[in-house]
């Protein structure tokens, strides 16, 4: 019996909204299940940054990402879901996916209708629904403990429009997945409509302010997992520069190197100025 997974579906198959930490490795894994999160999440975006240094530009390979998430997944008993992007590949490759995140450990896995990675010319570039539907029945099929969580996520923002969202929502509930993920979801209106499209749990990962209310109001929509950005993170990024900064001039008696705001280490250190050149050159 896992644990953590049995956790997760009691969440799922709850009447209430829990609040998702956002952990990055072994220690705010056990952090977060100290404090009190009954659920965590291991973003793409964070295990690019972690293993990589680079942004989240679909470099991070699926070797990559299982193992980091077998040492985040493993250090505690904290539901961790774990962040498939598109499945790295059409249905073969997500059937490979869930595989190597369930020995993992994973408890649960989202997996995007988002095209990545993003081809030639196109702006906001979705899967068919042929071809979204077709990975999510595959990593169904894939797992050998069905505990695990397979959860659609497709964006809920305005790189779509709602009856798109909506046909989505629909498409992906008839495959049997666990749950539904709307991704950038702030619109109040929107998420009424979601809920009405779908029976199935709901999961939102949103960033910024909305106007989305409290816990007790997501629940009666339908949410049950709400996830607000990767703070943890960038905070802790944060503070690893500016104790070096600290140390630094601790030890030159210098005081030269400027302050920056997490996003500003964050892009400046990854090198996003770089890919943003490289991704204007050749159109991407």
């Amino acid at each position: 019996m896992n644990v953590a997974r049995n956790k997760l579906q009691m969440i799922l198959e709850s009447n209430e909204c829990n609040a998702c930490a956002s952990v990055f490795d072994p220690l705010s894994s056990r952090m977060a299940e100290s404090i009190g999160f009954n659920v965590g999440i291991l973003g793409g975006s964070i295990s690019s940054l972690m293993q990589l240094g680079l942004p989240d530009i679909s470099l991070l390979t699926l070797s990559e990402l299982a193992d980091h998430a077998r040492r985040v997944c493993q250090a505690s008993t904290l539901p961790v879901i774990v962040d498939g992007d598109s499945g790295y590949g059409n249905a073969l490759n997500v059937t490979r996916l869930i595989q190597e995140l369930e020995f993992a450990g994973a408890s649960g896995v989202t997996i995007e209708d988002t095209m990545l990675p993003k081809p030639h010319g196109l702006e906001h570039p979705l899967a068919s629904l042929a071809e979204a539907s077709s990975k999510l029945k595959a990593a169904l099929d894939a797992r050998k403990d069905e505990s695990l969580a397979v959860i659609a996520r497709t964006p809920a923002d305005n790189s779509q429009p709602l009856n798109s969202i909506l046909e989505r929502v629909d498409c992906y509930t008839q495959t049997g997945v666990d749950a539904i993920c709307a991704f950038g979801l702030s619109n109040p209106e929107t998420l009424t409509a979601i809920k009405k499209a779908t029976p199935l749990p709901i999961m939102i990962i949103s960033y910024g302010d909305n106007q989305l209310g409290n816990s007790e109001a997501l629940a009666t929509q339908g949410v049950r997992v709400y996830m607000r950005g990767h703070t943890p993170f960038e905070n802790a990024i944060s503070t690893v520069y500016q104790s070096l900064i600290d140390t630094f001039n601790e030890q030159s008696g210098a005081s030269s190197v400027p302050h920056l705001t997490s996003k500003r280490i964050i892009s400046s250190f990854s090198h996003q100025a770089h890919f943003d050149q490289m991704f204007q050159t050749y159109d991407i």
